[in-house]
C-alpha cells in the first residue's frame, strides 16, 4: 500500500486547498478525473436529487429507507456541517478515515497530472464527489442516493445515467447561474433526468412545473409527479397533526401508507413525498423495498442542521436556512413546532445569496438579533447585515426586533446570546451552514 504516507487532516487539507482555484461549472474536467480513477460512477446504481431546497433531506430520507430494506447504501451531501466526513456516508456511518486518505492519495497524483492538460485544475467539489463515487465501490455500496452540488445540469455530479432522478423543487436561487425565471432553473435542474430514464418532480411554481413536463417528454422519461392533495399530481400527500409538524399521509392510487419523520417542519412532508415517490419508481423497476422499511427509514432519518434542537429548556436550534424559501419555511415552522416567549437569532450570510429577501422572513420573529461573521471568504460582514436590516425596517416601519447587536467572531455572537436566553425562550442560529457548523455541538 502507498497511501500510509498522508495523514487523514493532510488529506481534508489537499481537498480544501483546491478550492484556491475557483469553482466552475462543467462536466468534461469530471469525466476524465473518473476515467483516470477507473469510472466508479458507472459501477454504481445512482438516485441523483437535485432541487432549490429540500434535496438534502430527501437525500438523507431516500438512504435511510433504503438502508431499512436492506440495500447497503452511500448517501452523498452537499454541505456538510459539522464534519467533513458527513459528506460521504456509507450506510448511514461517515466515510471512514483511512479510507478517505486512501482515495485522496490515489486521486491526487491523477489531478497533477490533468493541471497540465487542457482540462485544467480540479477543484474541490469535482474532487469530494470522485471520491464519494470511488469510495462507494471500494465499499460494495449497492446503490449510491448524490445530492446535486448547485443546479444540475453542469453539475459535477451530473456525470451518471441514475436509476431514478429526483427534482424536489425550483426557487429563484443562484439566478446569476441557473438563470432568472423558475422556468430557467427548471431547464437547468432537469437536465439530471436521463433518456428513457425514471424521474420524480416535486415542481409546484407552474411555469417551472411545465418546463420540468416538457423536458421529461423530450427525454421520454417515466415522471411522477409528487403535490399536496390540493394540487395536481400522481403522488398525493395529505398533513397528519403531530407535535413536529410533518406528519404525513400518502397516496398514490388506491395505496395509502401514513408516515411520521423525526425530521422537524411542515415543509419536511414535500420531502417526505418525494423521497417516498423516488422508492416507488424503484420499486415499478423490481426493488424489493416494503411499505415497513419505508415507515421506519422516514421514522429515523436525521440530517444536521434542519430545524436541528441541540439543546432544550431553552431551545437552540440550528438552521442553515441560507435563501427566502427556505427562510420562508422556517419562519413559518418555528412558532408551530415550538412554544417559546421570545426568540433571540444570531445571523450570518455568505454571498452572493440576498440578505434582505432572508431577513424580510425571520425579522418579525425576533425580538433580539446579534449579527456575526460567518467563517468564510464569501461572508457578509455583520455591518453589511445590519444595514440590510435596519433599511428593511424603515421600508415596512416593523418594530422588531428590539434590538440589534454585531458580534463578528461566531463564538462570541453565540455566547452573548446564550447569555440574553432564558430558559422559555429559543436561541435561533441561522443564514448559513458554515456558521452552524461553528456552533459547538455534542456528538
Amino acid at each position: 500500500m502507498i497511501y500510509s504516507a498522508m495523514t487523514y487532516e493532510q488529506a481534508v487539507a489537499y481537498i480544501q486547498s483546491l478550492n484556491l482555484y475557483g469553482w466552475r461549472l462543467g462536466n468534461a474536467r469530471m469525466e476524465a478525473l473518473l476515467e483516470r480513477l477507473g469510472a466508479p460512477h458507472d459501477a454504481l446504481l445512482v438516485v441523483h436529487v437535485t432541487g432549490t431546497n429540500g434535496k438534502g433531506s430527501t437525500t438523507a430520507l431516500i438512504a435511510s429507507i433504503l438502508q431499512r430494506a436492506g440495500y447497503r447504501v452511500g448517501a452523498y451531501f452537499s454541505p456538510y456541517v459539522f464534519d467533513f466526513r458527513e459528506r460521504i456516508l456509507i450506510n448511514g456511518n461517515p466515510i471512514p478515515k483511512q479510507l478517505l486518505v486512501e482515495g485522496v492519495a490515489r486521486c491526487k497524483p491523477i489531478i497533477e497530472r490533468l493541471c497540465d492538460t487542457e482540462y485544467g485544475q480540479v477543484t474541490e467539489f469535482e474532487l469530494k464527489t470522485a471520491l464519494a463515487f470511488w469510495a462507494y465501490v471500494q465499499s460494495g455500496v449497492q446503490i449510491a442516493v448524490m445530492e446535486v452540488g448547485l443546479g444540475g445540469r453542469l453539475d459535477a455530479t451530473n456525470v451518471v445515467v441514475p436509476t431514478v432522478s429526483v427534482l424536489v423543487s425550483v426557487g429563484l436561487d443562484h439566478t446569476d447561474r441557473l438563470g432568472p425565471t423558475h422556468a430557467d432553473i427548471a431547464y437547468e435542474k432537469s437536465k439530471i433526468f436521463k433518456p428513457k430514464r425514471w424521474a420524480v418532480s416535486g415542481v409546484l411554481e407552474a411555469s417551472a412545473r411545465h418546463m420540468v413536463r416538457q423536458m421529461a417528454h423530450a427525454q421520454r422519461v417515466s415522471l411522477l409527479e409528487v403535490a399536496p392533495a390540493s394540487e395536481q399530481g400522481s403522488l398525493h400527500y395529505t398533513p397528519i397533526p403531530c407535535p413536529r409538524d410533518a406528519s404525513v399521509r400518502l397516496q398514490l392510487g388506491d395505496w395509502e401508507l401514513d408516515v411520521y419523520p423525526l425530521l422537524i417542519g411542515h415543509y419536511q412532508r414535500h420531502n417526505v413525498a418525494c423521497a417516498v415517490g423516488a422508492i416507488w419508481q424503484l420499486r415499478r423497476q423490481g426493488y424489493a423495498i416494503a411499505d415497513e422499511a419505508i415507515q421506519a427509514g422516514i421514522a429515523h432519518a436525521t440530517l444536521p442542521g434542519r430545524m436541528q434542537v441541540v439543546q432544550e429548556s431553552p431551545y437552540i436550534v440550528l438552521d442553515g436556512a441560507h435563501n427566502p424559501d427556505a427562510a420562508e419555511a422556517l419562519a413559518f415552522s418555528l412558532p408551530r413546532v415550538f412554544k417559546y416567549c421570545r426568540l433571540i437569532m444570531v445571523f450570518g450570510m455568505l454571498r452572493p445569496h440576498e440578505p434582505s429577501a432572508v431577513l424580510r422572513h425571520l425579522l418579525p420573529l425576533a425580538e433580539t438579533v446579534i449579527f456575526t461573521r460567518a467563517p468564510s471568504e464569501r461572508a457578509y460582514t455583520p455591518q453589511e447585515l445590519l444595514i440590510c436590516a435596519q433599511n428593511w425596517l424603515r421600508e415596512t416601519g416593523d418594530k422588531l426586533p428590539t434590538q440589534m447587536e454585531i458580534i463578528e467572531p461566531p463564538e462570541q455572537a453565540f455566547q452573548r446570546a446564550r447569555a440574553l436566553t432564558t430558559p422559555d425562550d429559543l436561541m435561533l442560529v441561522t443564514g448559513s451552514f458554515y456558521l452552524i457548523g461553528t456552533y459547538p455541538v455534542q456528538r
